[in-house]
């Protein structure tokens, strides 16, 4: 008689296979093999949850607690309570139907409580339900908010685990972001992803693209095969993973396998926030006719500290250099070296605005008169010379110039770029990767701004496309 089932591991190949046998009462076990399964053991598995919450881990996380406003996924089945208490089949409530969760009244995730807008009251399992949670456009998704930023894996695996830990970590995350979010890892890491059933409507697009594709880069660039024809791939799946510090790095992180070491960047190929900034660009410039170029000069200035804050009074410096009507003199300079020496001054009014008449007069017209000048602020100037720096390099010869000098920086790099692009209504993804210059891969290019008057966090960079 059979007793009890018995699972057994057999681990003398490459992948463990489980066979379950049958344990008689004699205690012997059975030499019939009623199932062999080749089991590939998922990080998933390892942290006790599922790539996209459903069933107890839905209602526990994104649920239970408190009342919510939602709507009907998908058609679903429901269930109303008779007077004895008794659950009746009573339908079914069709896919767009705007509800509210009730909390107090639900039971479990397969009996969750629902009211329309009519006041009737239905009991139905909440994975046919979109998953309530916060705006989701503010939700952040760079790799430094992962706890991942200045930091080595030594495998793939392990910057795998690590970013489901920090992804079952993030509480601010709405329900049905986090579904995609973790979908979005699962087709990286084993080249799946079930997209059905997610609703995309108000997703952070750009984010996503811009930051998280940061953060699943490494794995995709590993498990996918997307370098493949860039380099030789051979050792790739042993590769460790860094991923450094701080916004304005030459790459997002690098790959190490043996002795070789791959720059991977998102910043550049593609029209998203990132930007390249000048202080990368200008070292691997070595053509003389570009060096002698005041284009060259304006990205020297534009990343050269000279014992000043580049990005408070960068942008002096350097429409300094491009102008041609003597607008900010050297008396100016002089007075944002001593007067602007730090963002919490950009609200502070001009010293002596008599300086900068001429810059205002042709620059900023409306102010100036002798009433409105006087409370004109140097953040107004130097936001007014980014734009005027951004404007002047969008085209003409300065384009061109500006084209060539980067397509240097991608020859002489060696930065592997890596883009991904998400179809906003299906959610698949999609990686290409591509090396060095060409046309094909710079069409549009200008120096831009990410400042305003009262803002001073980024450095005027490449936006590229």
């Amino acid at each position: 008689m059979v007793e009890r089932l018995l699972c057994k591991q057999d681990v003398s190949g490459s992948s463990p296979l489980f066979s379950i046998l049958p344990v008689y009462s004699n205690g012997r076990e059975g030499g019939l093999r009623i199932h062999t399964v080749e089991v590939r053991i998922f990080s998933r598995a390892l942290n006790n949850s599922k790539m996209a919450s459903s069933g107890i881990i839905n209602f526990q996380r994104n649920w239970q607690g408190s009342d919510h406003q939602t709507t009907v996924k998908k058609t679903v089945s429901v269930y109303r309570k008779d007077d004895n208490g008794s659950f009746q089949a009573a339908g079914a409530v069709n896919a767009g139907t705007s509800v509210t969760y009730i909390d107090s009244l639900t039971e479990d995730h397969l009996r969750a409580a629902f009211r329309t807008d009519d006041g009737e009251v239905f009991y139905a399992n909440v994975d046919y339900f979109v998953k309530p949670g916060k705006e989701r456009q503010s939700v952040l998704l760079r790799p430094s908010i992962f706890g991942l930023s200045n930091r080595t894996f030594f495998s793939v695996t392990d910057y795998y685990n690590e970013l489901v830990n920090a992804l079952n970590r993030r509480n601010d995350i709405p329900g049905e972001l986090f579904d995609y979010l973790y979908e979005l890892l699962d087709y990286v890491d084993n080249g799946y992803g079930d997209f059905n059933g997610i609703k995309f409507d108000g997703f952070p697009w750009g984010e996503i693209q811009s930051y998280y594709a940061e953060v699943i880069g490494p794995i995709a660039c590993i498990k996918r095969g997307i370098l493949s024809g860039l380099l030789d791939t051979s050792g790739l799946g042993g590769a460790s993973i860094y991923i450094p510090g701080g916004s304005e790095a030459l790459y997002d992180y690098k790959l190490v396998s043996g002795n070789k070491e791959y720059l991977i960047s998102a910043k550049s190929a593609r029209a998203v926030s990132n930007q390249v900034k000048p202080q990368f660009v200008i070292p691997y410039i070595k053509s003389s006719n570009l060096i002698a170029t005041t284009e060259y000069q304006v990205l020297q200035s534009l990343a050269n500290e000279r014992n000043r804050k580049a990005v408070i009074q960068g942008p002096f410096y350097t429409w300094q250099i491009i102008q041609s009507n003597g607008e900010i003199t050297g008396s100016c300079i002089s007075d944002i070296i001593n007067n602007y020496t730090s963002s919490s001054k950009s609200n502070t009014k001009l010293v002596d605005p008599s300086i900068w008449q001429n810059f205002i007069n042709l620059h900023l017209p409306s102010k100036k008169s002798k009433a409105n000048i006087k409370n004109v602020t140097y953040g107004e100037i130097r936001y007014e010379c980014e734009q005027l720096i951004e404007r002047w390099s969008r085209s003409g010869t300065q384009n061109r110039v500006l084209k060539e000098i980067f397509n240097e920086f991608l020859n002489q790099s060696r930065v592997i770029y890596v883009k991904l692009d998400l179809n906003q209504t299906t959610g698949r993804p999609i990686f290409t990767a591509s090396a060095g210059g060409g046309t094909s891969l710079v069409r549009n290019l200008y120096l831009r701004t990410s400042n305003y008057a009262t803002r001073t966090e980024d450095r005027i960079g490449f936006q590229v496309s």
